[in-house]
């Protein structure tokens, strides 16, 4: 359906389009009667106000049309709206789903990090060697007090 643009008139202008329409038809009346009247050519004031009023019909109508038109407009509007706010919330969900990804995988890498330096630690703790090492150092530190404490240094 091709879409005639709308009139855009608001209710005083409708009044006006509807005054000077009359107005027109009035011309109409005044420019056809001369002094003299010419019976071929001069309206009655019957016929002349059934111009106006169709005058008025055909002015409402466009106006009814133009109504519909910017009703039809406006939802149209409303649907591209609509779908820009879909368009809009789906782009943000896949913005935090990307987002939450990043996330969860640097966490892994740090648990990971984590849990490698906590293994290296414990491996350190559980050599014998070590351990063995510990256990002489603390027992001379324990028998070198005693002694000490004992000759009342």
């Amino acid at each position: 359906m091709a879409r005639r643009p709308c009139c855009g008139l608001r209710r005083p202008a409708r009044i006006y389009v509807l005054a000077v329409i009359a107005s027109r038809g009035a011309a109409g009346i005044n420019s056809t009667m001369s002094h003299e009247p010419d019976e071929s050519s001069a309206l009655t004031s019957s016929e002349a106000m059934d111009r106006v009023l169709q005058a008025e019909r055909d002015a409402l109508a466009a106006v009814a049309e133009c109504e519909r038109e910017s009703a039809d407009t406006l939802e149209q509007a409303r649907g591209r709206r609509r779908a820009l706010l879909e368009r809009t919330q789906g782009r943000i969900v896949a913005l935090h789903a990307r987002a939450a990804a990043a996330l969860e995988r640097r966490s892994a890498a740090i648990l990971a990090q984590h849990q490698q330096a906590a293994r290296a630690e414990v491996a350190q703790l559980a050599d014998p060697e070590r351990r063995r090492a510990a256990l002489e150092r603390l027992a001379a530190r324990l028998t070198t007090a005693e002694d000490s404490l004992s000759r009342g240094d």
